[in-house]
């Protein structure tokens, strides 16, 4: 089993208060993850703050970008794996990212995972206003075509022309260490599993939407000639680990991140990972048991710092050992 926990680079206002996690904190909390024993951390790609997001005036969340990020992190740890997850693809230029990428991998010896996601509009359109109103679907498809080119092996220059995305003779050195660059691709809705299928890219699923997308994955691996045996399937879930199911429930509830959420007691419970360790651990091994050795803690239920980096490490310590064994 690989288990997963979330970087807090960009979190601040919206899943947790602002001020919470600097620079230092950033590299503490990479650092611990590596000493528990996490196969990876995740960062997230959020740019700029906006409405939607309701963050409160008094309050400048520091967003650290992620790819910059994950090259820090690199340096200070020895074995943990990067996962950009994900980045936002309608955001970024695919050749630039191209570039981060391979160097990032090759600066930490091969561990960078590269996630891709479609991200929200809002942040979209505040940042590329001329684009307003474009396909974000058919974006990620091009960019993620581009990706696969500019990242292949082949020394020899390579060129796109498509509807968002054009370049002429790229030729980037040095490749990425790892051979394909291993990728990630968000699944929340049905759209993304036929481009995780086509290219044979990870989908990353919600721990309440596993059963549906496995089933929605049959007839496009059955189209493509691929069975789910080639794919690994990541999944992902909040987690509030506390002595009691009400204590993990209320502690969820309570937080920035449970008023962001705004759901009642029943769809957390049934939707996360929360409660005593005993009932988080059998939840895992139920997912487990649907075929998964990807699991990902993608979002904590806290308010501090500290509270964070309590809960990794009783997930580690207590819930990834019953899971691993089980």
């Amino acid at each position: 089993m690989k288990f997963d926990i979330c970087l807090p680079n960009a979190m601040e206002g919206f899943l947790v208060p602002a001020p919470f996690a600097g620079p230092k904190e950033i590299t503490r909390f990479a650092q611990e993850a590596e000493r528990l024993g996490y196969y990876a951390i995740w960062g997230f790609d959020f740019i700029n703050p906006h409405a939607r997001l309701s963050i409160p005036d008094s309050e400048t969340p520091n967003w650290y970008e992620l790819m910059t990020t994950l090259a820090y992190v690199s340096a200070v740890t020895d074995r943990l794996r990067l996962v950009a997850g994900v980045i936002v693809l309608p955001n970024r230029d695919p050749v630039l990212l191209a570039k981060q990428a391979a160097s990032v991998d090759q600066f930490s010896n091969g561990r960078l995972h590269l996630g891709i996601g479609l991200g929200s509009r809002p942040e979209f359109e505040s940042i590329q206003p001329r684009a307003r109103g474009a396909y974000r679907g058919n974006m990620v498809d091009e960019k993620l075509e581009a990706l696969k080119l500019l990242l292949s092996q082949e020394n020899k220059p390579v060129s796109y022309k498509g509807e968002y995305v054009e370049f002429e003779g790229v030729n980037l050195n040095p490749k990425p260490v790892q051979n394909p660059l291993p990728m990630f691709i968000a699944a929340e809705t049905p759209a993304p599993l036929r481009r995780a299928v086509k290219w044979g890219v990870t989908p990353i699923l919600r721990d309440k939407d596993l059963v549906e997308r496995k089933g929605q994955l049959k007839p496009l691996l059955e189209e493509h000639g691929k069975t789910l045996k080639e794919f690994e399937l990541a999944v992902w879930a909040d987690i509030s680990i506390a002595t009691t199911t009400k204590k993990a429930v209320e502690k969820y509830m309570d937080c920035r991140m449970g008023h962001f959420r705004n759901q009642d007691a029943e769809t957390l419970l049934r939707d996360h990972w929360i409660g005593t360790v005993d009932e988080v651990a059998e939840k895992l091994v139920r997912i487990k048991n649907e075929g998964v050795d990807h699991i990902v803690a993608m979002h904590t239920a806290t308010d501090t710092f500290e509270e964070m980096m309590e809960q990794a490490q009783i997930f580690a310590e207590e819930v990834m050992p019953v899971v691993a064994k089980a």
